[in-house]
């Protein structure tokens, strides 16, 4: 008989469960970490020419300008949840090795 037990013998039984889920969610993890890269790239357009926007607020009807403002406003917070997302990111890219995943979610991009 081996000394040595095996790693499910070691683990209890939600930690299994938890292993499973685990493994079940970890490629839309990697998805969801790369969405950041993905959403990040547009929205600097959408800020950008927002912006260009609010530098001929002169010729722009009071209706307009507060369109482009809302449109700030809604880039601004999208551009927070992404700097979450990436800051959230990073913490797990240390923990994690989800390189496997980057490279099935390349097709896609």
């Amino acid at each position: 008989m081996s000394n040595t037990l095996s790693t499910s013998a070691i683990l209890s039984e939600q930690q299994r469960k938890d292993l499973a889920l685990f493994e079940r969610l970890k490629p839309y993890l990697g998805h969801c970490l790369t969405l950041n890269h993905d959403l990040n790239n547009p929205l600097a357009g959408i800020i950008g020419y927002a912006e260009f926007l609010q530098e001929e607020a002169d010729q722009l009807s009071d209706e307009h300008k507060e369109f482009v403002d809302q449109i700030m406003t809604c880039a601004e917070r999208m551009r927070r949840v992404l700097e979450n997302l990436s800051e959230e990111k990073n913490a797990l890219s240390t923990e994690l090795d989800l390189s496997e995943v980057v490279v099935a979610y390349e097709p896609f991009r």
